[in-house]
C-alpha cells in the first residue's frame, strides 16, 4: 500500500459552504510553497484539482472538478498557535459564493511523517540484513580466518581489522537499531499507520494525473442554491472580524515562540540549533531560500538530480572495481597511500553531492546554516559504508596477491553480494527513481536518508 495513491493522504482537510449547508473537503495533496498553491482531492461533487498562487499570505486557487465546472477560492493563510495553519475565505462561481475553511493538522501530520518514518526505517532494515548476510557474514569470516592463517604485515593486520569492525558494525547494529525506529514509528503512527504515504515522493503528479486521466461520468451531487445575500453578509461580516482577531493572536504567538526558541539553542554547541529549526518549519508554505518539499519529492521529478547523484555513484564504484588491477597489493608492503588518497576524494565528493542535493529542501537548508552539526553522523556513516567496500576489494587483491586461495571464495561472495545484490540494484533504483529510501541506503547516502519526509503535506 505503501507506494499506491490510493494510500496517499494530507494533514490538510477542509469545508466549504452553500447557502446553509456545509459541505466537507478530502484532499489528496495539498502544497504551498513561496508562490503557488496545488494539490487535488474529491468531495460530494466530485475529483478536483487546485491549481493557484500565493502571495504572502494572500491564498488565490482554481478548483477545477475534472470533467465538469471550476470555482475561484481566495482566502487568508492564518497561523494557529499550536503551530497548525488554516486559510479562511471565500468562493464564487458565477453570481453564487460562500465560505470556505481549510485546516492544516499538525497532529495528523506528525503521524503521517511516523508511518513514513516506519516504511523507510524497514527498508533500512532490509538493506542492513542484506549486506549482512549477503556480504558481511562471509567475508568477515574469511578475513578472521586469514589472519589466524597467514603471518602479515603490522599494517596489513590493522587494515583488515578495521574492514571487518566497519563490516561488523554497520551491517548489525544497523538492522537492530532500524528494528527498534520502526516499531516505535508504528506505535506513534496510530492509525495512520495502516496507509503510510509514499516513499517515492510526487504524491501530487501521481494521484492528480490519474485523476486527468480518467474519465468521470458522475453528475453532480450538490447542485448550487440561493440564499438570501442579507442575512448571508451578516454571517460573513462576524466571521471576518473574527478572523482579524484571531490573526493579531496567532501572529504574537509565533514571534514569541521564535524568541524563545533561538533563547533556548544558544547553549546547544554539539547539536545546533534544533529549536529554531522545529519553530521555523511549522510553516511548510515560507522557504529559507528555496521550497518545504521533501528531497524524496526533488529526487524523483527531477531527472538532473538523480544523474547528478549516479554519476557520483558510478564513479565510486567504477574505481573500486579498478583498485586490485591499478595499484600494487603484494604482501610485501602495505596498500599503497594513492589508493586511499583517491578513495577519501571520491567519498568526499560523493559527500559533497549529498549536501547540495539537502539544501534543495527547506529542511536541508535550514540545517545546514543553523545545526551542520547533524550532518556529522550521517557522514560518517558514509563513509564508513564506502570504506567497508572500498576495504573489502583491496583485501580480496592482497590475499590474491599473496598466493592465498582464499580469495577465489571472497571474490565469489563480493561480486554476488555486493555487486549484484547491491551495487547494480542501488544504482538502477537511484536512476529510475524507484523505492528511495532503498536506493539511497544502498549508496549510503546517509544525509538524504536523515532528511526523508512525506510529500504531498
Amino acid at each position: 500500500m505503501e507506494g499506491s495513491c490510493a494510500a496517499v493522504k494530507t494533514a490538510w482537510s477542509g469545508f466549504y459552504f452553500q447557502g446553509n449547508e456545509k459541505t466537507e473537503m478530502q484532499f489528496d495533496s495539498f502544497v504551498l510553497d513561496n508562490s503557488s498553491v496545488r494539490g487535488g482531492g474529491s468531495d460530494l461533487v466530485g475529483d478536483f484539482v487546485l491549481d493557484g498562487t500565493k502571495n504572502g499570505g494572500l491564498i488565490k486557487f482554481t478548483k477545477l472538478y475534472v470533467g465538469q465546472h471550476a470555482l475561484e477560492y481566495e482566502g487568508k493563510l492564518f497561523d494557529l498557535e499550536d503551530g497548525s495553519q488554516k486559510i479562511v475565505g471565500m468562493w464564487s462561481c458565477a453570481d453564487q459564493k460562500g465560505d470556505f475553511e481549510l485546516l492544516r493538522d499538525l497532529q495528523l501530520e506528525r503521524k503521517r511523517e511516523a508511518a513514513f518514518n516506519m516504511i523507510v526505517a524497514r527498508m533500512k532494515m532490509n538493506v542492513g540484513l542484506l549486506r549482512f548476510f549477503c556480504e558481511d557474514l562471509g567475508l568477515s569470516c574469511i578475513q578472521i580466518f586469514y589472519l589466524m592463517e597467514h603471518k602479515t604485515t603490522p599494517w596489513q593486520f590493522y587494515f583488515t581489522v578495521a574492514s571487518v569492525s566497519s563490516g561488523i558494525l554497520l551491517s548489525i547494529l544497523g538492522p537492530l537499531v532500524e528494528a527498534v525506529n520502526a516499531r516505535s514509528c508504528r506505535l506513534a503512527a496510530g492509525e495512520a499507520a495502516e496507509q503510510p504515504p509514499s516513499v517515492d515522493g510526487g504524491a501530487f503528479m501521481c494521484c492528480t494525473g490519474m485523476a486527468h486521466r480518467s474519465e468521470f461520468q458522475t453528475t453532480s451531487k450538490a447542485a448550487v442554491k440561493g440564499l438570501g445575500m442579507g442575512e448571508h453578509e451578516l454571517l460573513l461580516s462576524k466571521r471576518r472580524a473574527t478572523y482579524r482577531l484571531e490573526l493579531e493572536a496567532q501572529e504574537a504567538a509565533y514571534k514569541a515562540r521564535i524568541e524563545q526558541a533561538r533563547e533556548q539553542s544558544n547553549g546547544e554547541l554539539l547539536s545546533g540549533n534544533t529549536d529554531y529549526i522545529e519553530v521555523l518549519m511549522e510553516k511548510p508554505d515560507e522557504p529559507a531560500l528555496v521550497p518545504d518539499i521533501s528531497i524524496a519529492d526533488v529526487i524523483a521529478s527531477n531527472k538532473g538530480v538523480r544523474q547528478i547523484l549516479s554519476f557520483g555513484v558510478l564513479l565510486y564504484w567504477s574505481y573500486i572495481i579498478c583498485v586490485p588491477f591499478v595499484f600494487d597489493l603484494s604482501c610485501e608492503h602495505a596498500i599503497p597511500a594513492e589508493s586511499h588518497v583517491i578513495f577519501l576524494c571520491i567519498a568526499s565528493f560523493n559527500m559533497f553531492l549529498q549536501i547540495w542535493c539537502a539544501a534543495l529542501t527547506k529542511y536541508g537548508y535550514l540545517t545546514l546554516v543553523h545545526a551542520p552539526q547533524k550532518f556529522g553522523a550521517s557522514l560518517f556513516l558514509t563513509l564508513l559504508g564506502l570504506f567497508g567496500s572500498y576495504s573489502d576489494i583491496a583485501f580480496i587483491g592482497m590475499i590474491r596477491q599473496c598466493g592465498s586461495h582464499l580469495w577465489i571464495p571472497a571474490g565469489c561472495i563480493y561480486f554476488v553480494g555486493v555487486i549484484l545484490a547491491q551495487a547494480l540494484p542501488g544504482i538502477l533504483m537511484l536512476v529510475l527513481g524507484y523505492k528511495i529510501p532503498a536506493a539511497l541506503k544502498l549508496n549510503e547516502m546517509n544525509v538524504l536518508i536523515m532528511l526523508l519526509k512525506p510529500s504531498g503535506s
